[in-house]
């Protein structure tokens, strides 16, 4: 290469450090929208996601492009333990700004069962976030999570059911106290779970 190229690049150095840096910003803004839509819960999202037909209740799945209605389902859903609710989706909590799921506090515990039908497919635990686990896959583009658990009952690859005893309510992760935090993922992003579970509560005695 040339020397005075060379030279001339060189004199530009600190310019050019600073145009690296934003052609590495923008490569990285699909990745940083990623991270962002599956660790937060907002419901603009969510309502581009799924809805319920207000004639007959049946949820509805959408396209994560168009937002049009690609099919409607209408599953078996419970509540997945008893307890008060703490926090509702999208509201703020010390650890997210914009919570992804519905927190349910009861006792040390209590049992906990799937909302809907489904396989397991993660059952264990993390020292932070989510602590003890469970995730299952319900069909559909559906998946439900049921974190800082402090017991697991079931294992990868188990079908489960309404009726399954899979968990325990406990404090396990970045929790502040004994409780469930249920979420409902649709595509792998977090949705409002009371498109699925409606506007009642949780019951105040054990579903087992």
């Amino acid at each position: 290469m040339n020397p005075k190229v060379i030279l001339t690049l060189w004199s530009f150095r600190k310019e050019l450090k600073f145009v690296l840096i934003a052609f590495i910003a923008v490569l990285m803004l699909p990745v940083v929208a990623v991270i962002l839509l599956t660790q937060v819960g907002i419901n603009v999202i969510s309502n581009k996601l799924v809805d319920q037909n207000p004639t007959n209740q049946a949820i509805q799945i959408k396209d994560p492009v168009t937002g049009k209605v690609v099919k409607e389902i209408n599953p078996t859903i419970v509540w997945p333990t008893k307890g008060v609710i703490t926090l509702e989706f999208g509201e703020m909590s010390i650890y997210q700004p914009f919570h992804t799921g519905i927190d349910i506090a009861g006792k040390l515990d209590d049992p906990v069962n799937p909302a809907m039908d489904g396989t397991v497919i993660y059952a264990g635990e993390i020292f932070w976030g989510f602590g003890k686990h469970i995730i299952i896959d319900n069909g559909n583009n559906i998946q439900t999570i049921y974190a800082h658990l402090d017991k697991i009952y079931v294992y990868k690859g188990q079908k489960v059911t309404t009726d399954s005893v899979i968990g325990g309510q406990g404090e396990t992760g970045w929790a502040t106290g004994v409780h469930l935090h249920f979420q409902v993922n649709v595509y792998g992003i977090p949705v409002n779970p009371r498109v699925f579970l409606g506007d009642g509560s949780p019951p105040l005695t054990a579903l087992n």
